[in-house]
């Protein structure tokens, strides 16, 4: 019976881990090698190459040329909400001219349009951030309150900049994941109680 005790809490605590961590549902996964254009709208930015060790992983998408410089997703179903995460990477005085360094008050803002709406900041970053100037640094975002809608589209714009050649910036490893529904405690609690309760019965036949 010791034996059933302890399998029993093993389980409770196993189910709980499983509880406890964020059960998410990848639905979207960019990488730009090569880009899946059917995922995006762009506007001045376009997929680079690796230049010796200005990109992070092979291509990234690089933001140049006049006017505003975005890029915009598909809507998603971010009902339960989610995560957005993506590598960034804003031009610096010590990158060559792939990466011509940022003014400050250029900024990138990250954008959320739920169900066709007007375009609401999630996140907005200083082209002095020193996390992503010179150097590629993860932006994490967690999707809450009006962004989680069932039609939610996501942009990465630079509204202000020098123009053609300036204040270049870059993102990389984009994925995005809702919430998956999983279970409650209560629910798994039953269930590991009614395994016990089979376990214990069988236990008792064999004695």
């Amino acid at each position: 019976m010791k034996f059933l005790n302890a399998a029993f809490i093993s389980l409770l605590l196993s189910t709980s881990f499983l509880v406890n961590i964020a059960n998410a549902g990848l639905i979207l996964e960019e990488d730009f090698d090569p880009i899946t254009s059917a995922n995006w709208t762009l506007s001045n930015g376009t997929v680079l190459g690796n230049p010796v060790s200005e990109f992070f992983e092979l291509n990234a998408l690089h933001f140049d040329g006049n006017g505003a410089r975005s890029a915009t997703t598909n809507a998603f179903d971010m009902s339960t909400g989610g995560l957005l995460s993506f590598m960034l990477k804003i031009g610096g005085a010590n990158d060559t001219a792939t990466f011509e360094d940022a003014d400050s008050g250029e900024d990138v803002l990250i954008q959320y349009a739920a169900n066709d709406g007007a375009w609401e900041n999630l996140l907005v970053i200083d082209t002095e951030e020193l996390l992503y100037k010179d150097a590629w640094g993860m932006v994490n975002i967690s999707i809450t309150g009006l962004a989680m809608s069932s039609n939610t589209k996501f942009q990465w714009i630079q509204a202000k900049h020098s123009g053609n050649n300036w204040d270049n910036w870059a993102i990389d490893n984009v994925k995005l994941s809702n919430n998956v529904d999983v279970p409650e405690p209560s629910t798994l609690a039953i269930f590991a109680l009614g395994m016990m309760g089979l376990a214990s019965r069988r236990f008792k036949k064999k004695a």
